[in-house]
């Protein structure tokens, strides 16, 4: 296997096994191709992933292979991952790929397929601040008509980026609040999810996260994620 996907952790943990990977294989820093969200840009396209396996066919210069990494590949589009999927099947003889991303479930299931998957475990706690945070989110919601919703999405979860990060806390506060550690924060806020309705929660949080997978527009996936969540609340 040449081609492995990183998830889980934080971006700096991904970082860090991607390089202790590089090292393992003796590959020298003038050897790794490094492609990620470019600045002012909000994803990653089908010409810079042109570009990235151009690269990859090139001999390595002091290593025994050239590695291609992918950072942040959630932001990849529809277009640029169906682009990766045969050089990921059939890397060039001297070329490893490593793709990473916090959560596997937002890139297409081929992707997935095609890559060795590395899971770092989360070192990331939450802090009172975050908690608060979320908490006061969810409260925003709470009671709301469907209208009123609707508006408080648009306010809420305009860019894709900010929806991923809010599932992504929110699925470590469930599971902390079911390992009973959530309760001790010092917090005025009750979580608004009792523990007999939290397992429908989560799943309404990883459903969620595999339709930001899919390529639907952001607003109407928060749109349902709200409607839905706040109605099994209890």
């Amino acid at each position: 296997m040449h081609s492995y996907l990183i998830t889980g952790g934080s971006q700096e943990e991904r970082i860090k096994k991607e390089q202790n990977l590089c090292q393992t294989w003796n590959v020298q820093s003038h050897d790794i191709i490094r492609l990620g969200l470019e600045k002012e840009k909000q994803s990653i396209g089908i010409e810079q992933i042109r570009i990235f396996i151009q690269n990859l066919s090139l001999s390595p210069r002091a290593s025994p292979w050239v590695v291609g990494v992918v950072d942040t590949a959630e932001n990849l589009t529809l277009e640029a991952q169906n682009a990766l999927l045969k050089i990921l099947e059939e890397p060039p003889p001297k070329a490893r790929i490593i793709l990473e991303t916090e959560n596997g479930t937002l890139l297409i299931p081929t992707i997935s397929s095609r890559c060795q998957t590395i899971h770092v475990p989360s070192s990331t706690t939450i802090s009172l601040e975050t908690y608060e945070a979320v908490l006061k989110t969810l409260t925003a919601f709470h009671g709301k008509k469907p209208g009123e919703i609707v508006a408080l999405v648009s306010q809420h979860f305009g860019e894709k980026e900010e929806g991923i990060r809010f599932l992504d806390t929110l699925l470590i506060l469930c599971h902390e609040h079911l390992c009973s550690t959530q309760q001790k924060m010092n917090s005025t806020m009750p979580f608004p999810w009792t523990e007999k309705s939290l397992p429908t929660t989560i799943r309404h949080i990883l459903h969620t996260q595999k339709l930001l997978s899919s390529h639907v527009q952001t607003l109407l996936i928060f749109d349902h994620f709200f409607l839905t969540s706040m109605l099994d609340k209890h």
